[in-house]
């Protein structure tokens, strides 16, 4: 059943650090944290979801999790059980699949297959990984591979139960026709798109600079493409990500989202929806509740 969550990266300036990765000139990856201050582990997060939102599906993202080790995800799994909320998506950002060559793809593979682990535990429905940073018309040799890797990647997911997506996700790898080529290569029955409504240019470009403290002009900024591209990749998407902004100095929204939202729906579009608060001013618990309204206004079906 199609159902609202709430991601976890909504909190992440209350849920601790985040755990990312960066690669080394020697072809592997050197780990590094934001420090971010942790008010609430991720179970109470959940719990907070269901009491303070009355939503009961949460998305938990790989870079916030303080372990993998299996006595902390059987407690997490656990502790979720108990409290009534499931994980509808588990997005994973490990790797490249993109680059390298077969050694070091087939190692990110087997790095993000352990996640996959840990979110069939968590009983989730979908896995999101990357497609690492890839050139529309690169090389056909690292096509080939990021589409071997995914297909790999698929298979893997279909075992566990669960299903394999890619999103736009900023830069070359949100081009429409990217990932519905990447779709198509794999095969729709085994890869399906994460439809992320901010995470298009020149959108993404403006909140990232502003999560890092960036100063960026947003002024003369064309969002018109942003709509665009969102109404390309509604009728096949498998899961939205209805992501919300600070609005711009003017007052402006940086991202219509009611808009967006709009859009989707009128792509006879009735999946999932997960929320990604994504902004650095106000509670984010109180602006994440306002996201939630707007998009139980636009898709009241939703469970």
């Amino acid at each position: 059943m199609s159902t609202l969550a709430v991601s976890s990266f909504s909190l992440h300036r209350v849920l601790g650090p985040l755990r990312l990765e960066r690669p080394t000139p020697d072809g592997g990856y050197e780990e590094f944290e934001l420090p971010l201050p942790r008010e609430h582990s991720l179970e109470e997060f959940a719990v907070l979801v269901r009491d303070r939102l009355g939503v009961t599906a949460v998305e938990l993202c790989q870079i916030q999790f303080d372990s993998s080790s299996e006595p902390r995800v059987e407690a997490l799994a656990s502790a979720l059980k108990v409290s009534g909320v499931r994980v509808l998506t588990v997005p994973i950002d490990v790797g490249d699949l993109a680059g390298g060559n077969v050694g070091t793809r087939e190692r990110d593979v087997a790095r993000i297959e352990r996640w996959f682990a840990v979110a069939r535990r968590l009983g989730a429905t979908y896995v999101r990984v990357k497609t690492g940073s890839p050139i529309t018309g690169a090389a056909a040799e690292e096509r080939s591979g990021l589409v071997a890797s995914l297909r790999t990647l698929a298979v893997s997911a279909e075992r566990d139960g669960m299903r394999l997506l890619v999103e736009n996700h900023g830069g070359p790898g949100s081009d429409p026709d990217f990932l519905l080529g990447l779709r198509a290569e794999v095969g729709p029955e085994h890869l399906g798109i994460l439809l992320d409504l901010g995470n298009f240019e020149p959108v993404s470009t403006i909140g990232h600079a502003r999560l890092t403290g960036e100063t960026v002009d947003e002024s003369g900024v064309d969002r018109e493409p942003v709509y665009e591209n969102i109404a390309r990749l509604a009728p096949v998407a498998d899961l939205v990500h209805a992501k919300a902004y600070d609005p711009t100095s003017d007052g402006s929204p940086l991202l219509d989202l009611d808009r967006a939202l709009g859009i989707v729906s009128a792509s006879g579009y009735e999946g999932s929806v997960s929320i990604e608060w994504e902004g650095v001013a106000g509670d984010p618990w109180l602006r994440t509740a306002e996201t939630v309204a707007a998009v139980r206004a636009a898709f009241p079906k939703l469970g």
